[in-house]
């Protein structure tokens, strides 16, 4: 009996001492990556000025009421053709910060910030994808945009691409010289055997988490720690801190309410059957390393619609206008001149 509980002594005390170890390490890691971000951070606020990440103060600022009433936020900068910039889920106008300076000499630049985001408010219809692209058309007859290149990026290329199908082909021609599509998608991004049902059990699911969360008041993004590795996912291999930072405020302006709404919306988003119908000239821009959006969509996209053509940015994630600031501009400019 001895014997027996000495053994049975010996094994609980190496498996309390694995324990400890284990503990350490799980705690000495954890140490080294809140290190890491803090020194991120740190970093971010140190070189936000230096890489221009502060939308110019001279931009003109407006105020367009939509046919329900909600408000949205427009903002433009400089003359001439002009470019029409539509942000992401989670974004806002912001994200368009470096075109605002790079293209406003010889472009007239409109970002909108799209319902829900920023400082627009939602109105008496639901926030979908079909709701912005009224939305945008009514931005466009409100400061009688004519022949603008549409661009958007992830979920406002699902918007670009649905104001191009929703317009008439006399109006679309009118309107629109072209559209850009950013890191985005016309169909799922699952596209695997049984996802779509998948989807569309599991993502309202979430949408009800979260409503449930703000109306019990806990709705909150994650801790900073998290925050900023989900942030991370949007870029490429090597970004910038203050790019990672400066993308994770945009996050804090969109409620719990706007993004339950849209999450289902964006999830099953499916244009790609009636991408053909679009005859306006197109580009599309993917980045290699896109951990988000697939470079295969954006390939898909360009060979289904009649008048493409297809960039990818080598070692480029989510968002080619911080993380490529010059080739991006540059290249907007560029299919902005061929098509106008």
């Amino acid at each position: 009996m001895t014997r027996a509980r000495e053994g049975r002594g010996r094994r609980w005390g190496l498996m309390g001492a694995g324990a400890l170890v284990t503990a350490g390490a799980a705690s000495a890691a954890w140490v080294a990556q809140h290190r890491r971000v803090r020194r991120a951070l740190d970093a971010a606020e140190a070189s936000a000025l230096e890489e221009g990440l502060v939308v110019p103060g001279d931009v003109v600022h407006h105020e367009v009421t939509c046919r329900d009433g909600a408000r949205l936020h427009v903002v433009e900068r400089g003359k001439g053709p002009a470019l029409v910039l539509l942000h992401g889920i989670l974004l806002s106008s912001d994200i368009w910060v470096h075109q605002l300076t790079d293209l406003a000499e010889r472009h007239r630049v409109v970002a909108i910030d799209l319902r829900g985001h920023g400082r627009s408010t939602t109105g008496e219809r639901p926030t979908t994808i079909a709701t912005m692209a009224d939305d945008v058309r009514d931005v466009l007859e409100a400061l009688k945009l004519r022949q603008c290149l549409l661009v958007g990026h992830s979920m406002g290329g699902m918007v670009a691409l649905q104001v191009a199908h929703d317009l008439p082909p006399e109006e679309r021609h009118r309107l629109l010289c072209g559209v850009a599509l950013v890191a985005s998608a016309a169909g799922p991004v699952l596209n695997l055997p049984g996802s779509t049902a998948m989807t569309k059990l599991g993502v309202p699911a979430w949408s009800q988490v979260l409503l449930a969360a703000e109306r019990l008041g806990v709705w909150a993004l994650p801790a900073e720690d998290l925050r900023w590795w989900l942030t991370r996912l949007s870029f490429g291999p090597e970004p910038s801190p203050a790019q990672v930072r400066f993308t994770e405020q945009l996050h804090h302006t969109v409620s719990a309410s706007t993004l339950a709404q849209l999450l289902p919306d964006v999830a099953l988003f499916d244009l790609s059957e009636e991408l053909a119908d679009i005859d306006v000239p197109v580009l599309v821009v993917a980045g290699s390393k896109d951990k988000l959006i697939p470079t295969r969509h954006a390939r898909r996209m360009a060979s289904s619609l009649p008048r493409a053509e297809l960039v990818e940015l080598a070692r480029c994630g989510h968002t080619p206008m911080l993380e490529r600031r010059r080739e991006f501009s540059r290249l907007l400019e560029e299919f902005c001149a061929k098509v106008g």
